[in-house]
């Protein structure tokens, strides 16, 4: 090749490279990879970058879009899988990308939500349906995992993404499959002592919550693996081993067939908080006896009454405390710790547990508080129903309703979080009736039926 040929050759690369450059850094429409958003607000599609344009279609707020490209302040966008239009920009925020995963070994995914869950096109619940339920009691396996927690599984010949949270179902590397069919005649199954019931029947399965002697429920159907079927819950039916001398099938009917707990906690869970302990006793006060009593003391009594209450419906709790001691010896890095455990356990609740005090030795009555917006609802679904679990056995208890209250264990929180103050230590009446496992006991089923409620497994 020539000298002066190799010139013409590296002039015309150059000048190539200066043309793709102004291409690209042109300003006004640039070209750009495909990007997720949501919308903000209702927002407006037009056939053009501009309101001059006419109107095309109005999404609503959370709808999915793809960016195509962009003219200043607007953005041409994929709204459906074959339709694009122009929108301001300033009404987007991007989705974060979710990748997924294969599973390293095989596993399945058993559903035991009752009304059975809708696989979808993507793994967001915006994305449109396939047309599938998978129904109650089904297994499938899992294809991908998305780091939303949602997971791709083929059903019905169509393959799509469900929501894998464990309120829905459970996640098992091992192959539960059994048979089961209604029994020939009425049999109810008799409990003799505190039994386990579980989401199917295997041992592997979620517990749902447990049954204690003299429980009592009528059949509704039988494992080959010899497992009785029974409605545990308003919502729920549950699984109750046969295997062992702790159960008795008859077919005469008990003198009182055991009502289904009100609602079912499975799958879902709570960091109880007991407040102070350590060197911070919290507030203290006498009884009318003359007993000292502090706050550390029935926080931590009533944190183990919750506990038990919310594991007996089969809700799983973590506890800041379950002895006298903080988390740390500096108050604020103790809150501190406390109020990042639920994130850390990958709870969906966090509920402090404190009590009141006042120079006032009048002052009574319980209140319920929150920090964020996004809890209020929590928290004032757990006041209503620990207020009216209270009023019941207690009329006379003053209730102070729900507060805003800038909290450091509710304000540094990542999840719905609620702080309950349970009575006042400083009211020599008040502490004597509050400071009862009678009190901690209903305080701790309104409490649970708060929970209950809020999370729909009523």
């Amino acid at each position: 090749m020539n000298k002066k040929l190799s010139k013409i050759m590296l002039f015309m690369i150059a000048a190539m490279l200066v043309i793709s450059t102004v291409m690209i850094s042109k300003p006004g429409t640039s070209h750009a990879a495909t990007t997720t958003y949501k919308t903000t607000d209702s927002l407006n599609v037009r056939i053009g970058p501009g309101v001059k344009y006419s109107k095309v279609k109005t999404l609503k707020k959370g709808a999915i879009v793809t960016k195509v490209k962009t003219k200043g302040n607007w953005w041409q966008v994929k709204y459906t899988a074959s339709k694009t239009g122009w929108v301001n920009a300033k009404y987007l925020k991007a989705v974060k990308t979710v990748t997924a995963t294969t599973p390293a070994k095989k596993t399945y995914y058993y559903v035991t939500e009752p009304t059975g869950l809708n696989m979808r096109a993507s793994y967001t619940v915006s994305s449109k349906k396939v047309g599938v339920t998978i129904p109650y009691g089904a297994k499938v396996t899992i294809k991908k995992t998305a780091k939303n927690g949602w997971i791709q599984v083929t059903y019905g010949g169509k393959t799509g993404w469900i929501n894998a949270d464990e309120r829905y179902g459970f996640k098992s590397t091992t192959n539960i499959s059994f048979a089961a069919s209604a029994p020939s005649q009425i049999k109810y199954v008799l409990v003799h002592d505190d039994m386990n019931v579980r989401s199917l029947p295997s041992t592997v399965a979620p517990k749902l919550g447990t049954v204690s002697t003299n429980y009592s429920a009528r059949i509704l159907r039988v494992s080959d693996s010899n497992w009785a079927e029974i409605q545990y819950s308003d919502s729920q039916k549950g699984w109750i081993s046969l295997k062992t001398s702790d159960t008795t099938v008859t077919t005469e009917k008990p003198d009182q067939v055991s009502k289904p707990v009100n609602g079912s906690l499975a799958g879902i869970k709570v960091v109880v908080d007991a407040g102070h302990g350590g060197g911070d006793p919290g507030a203290g006060g006498k009884d009318l006896s003359g007993k000292y009593v502090s706050e550390s003391t029935l926080t931590l009594a009533s944190a183990k009454a919750l506990k038990a209450q919310i594991e007996s419906v089969g809700g799983t709790v973590y506890m800041t405390r379950e002895g006298t001691g903080a988390l740390s010896s500096n108050k604020t890095t103790d809150l501190g710790l406390r109020a990042k455990l639920a994130a850390k356990k990958g709870a969906n609740a966090f509920i402090s547990l404190h009590y009141n005090s006042a120079a006032a030795s009048s002052a009574a009555g319980i209140e319920t508080l929150y920090y964020q917006s996004t809890s209020k609802e929590f928290a004032n679904t757990i006041h209503k129903n620990m207020a009216e679990a209270i009023k019941e056995e207690y009329p006379t208890m003053k209730d102070r309703g729900l507060k805003y209250q800038n909290v450091m264990v509710l304000r540094e929180n990542s999840v719905f979080a609620t702080l309950v103050e349970l009575g006042f230590v400083s009211n020599p009446s008040e502490l004597s009736r509050i400071n009862t496992d009678a009190y901690r006991a209903v305080v701790a089923e309104g409490i649970t039926n708060g929970i209950i409620e809020y999370y729909g497994r009523d």
